[in-house]
């Protein structure tokens, strides 16, 4: 059954849906300490044992490098299937839900919240806590300039039209994410805002938010293949690609797949 290339897309696609869900509740704040740590190493097991058995059927290829590239050895195969590999769709797949789930749900909530979505005093009141320095012990931010930069924000009253940046951000790195439309995009501006609430002495679930969105900048070409990015990305092309003619590329060699 294994050996049937529909058959193997159709179950890690089961195991990306069942790997979301177990994410889900393993990162659920309201969960307790024993579901979450093992929700989280069943879900852990689960993406690592789909893997193993779609890369066992991976066959790669091999790129020529160009005398300006670092001639090592051999790229892992592990590494080249998730940067590559159609098969590894799937296993970005219950990322992505958990991800743009997380993001929407996160955007969902203050555009309901008028104090958010209406007047901003909601931002207005966490940049103040943020740029706040107390008599004793250390200040939320680290670094002065991030903080000269929150009160400057502060005093000018951008939390009067940033709410609004915020808000249609996480919205739409949700539905990238969800959808797998520029799914890399919607990544980095996820972290862009990751790191944001990081820099202003937030951690909250951002420091989890940042290693998932991470693993999905990194197998950006495959992420999205069970998505919108399937059509966009040939599409659209990427900005560094175009006006590059195959006379300027490198030499791309691809083993024969054998089938």
């Amino acid at each position: 059954m294994l050996s049937d290339r529909r058959m193997r897309r159709w179950g890690a696609l089961v195991a990306a849906l069942v790997g979301g869900y177990l994410m889900h509740v393993a990162l659920d704040p309201q969960s307790g300490a024993g579901t979450a740590v093992t929700t989280f190493l069943a879900g852990l097991a689960l993406w690592v044992a789909v893997a193993a058995v779609l890369v066992r059927f991976y066959t790669p290829g091999s790129d020529t490098p160009s005398a300006d590239e670092v001639r090592a050895a051999p790229e892992w195969r592990v590494a080249r299937f998730l940067r590559t590999g159609q098969d590894a769709a799937p296993l970005y797949l219950g990322l992505r839900l958990f991800l743009g789930y997380e993001w929407l749900h996160a955007g969902w909530g203050k555009l309901n919240n008028p104090a958010w979505f209406e007047t901003g005093q909601s931002l207005r009141a966490y940049w103040e806590r943020a740029a706040a320095v107390p008599q004793q012990g250390s200040p939320p931010v680290v670094y002065p300039a991030y903080r000269s930069l929150l009160q400057y924000m502060l005093d000018h009253q951008w939390y009067a039209w940033f709410n609004q940046v915020i808000i249609w951000g996480e919205l739409l790195i949700g539905l990238g994410l969800l959808l797998g439309g520029l799914t890399a995009v919607a990544a980095v501006f996820g972290l862009l805002l990751n790191f944001s609430f990081l820099f202003a002495g937030s951690a909250s679930s951002n420091p989890t938010l940042v290693i998932l969105g991470a693993v999905i900048i990194f197998g950006w070409r495959v992420a999205g293949w069970w998505g919108l990015d399937r059509v966009l990305l040939p599409l659209l092309g990427t900005p560094w690609g175009r006006g590059t003619g195959s006379a300027d590329r490198p030499p791309l060699a691809v083993r024969p797949t054998g089938s």
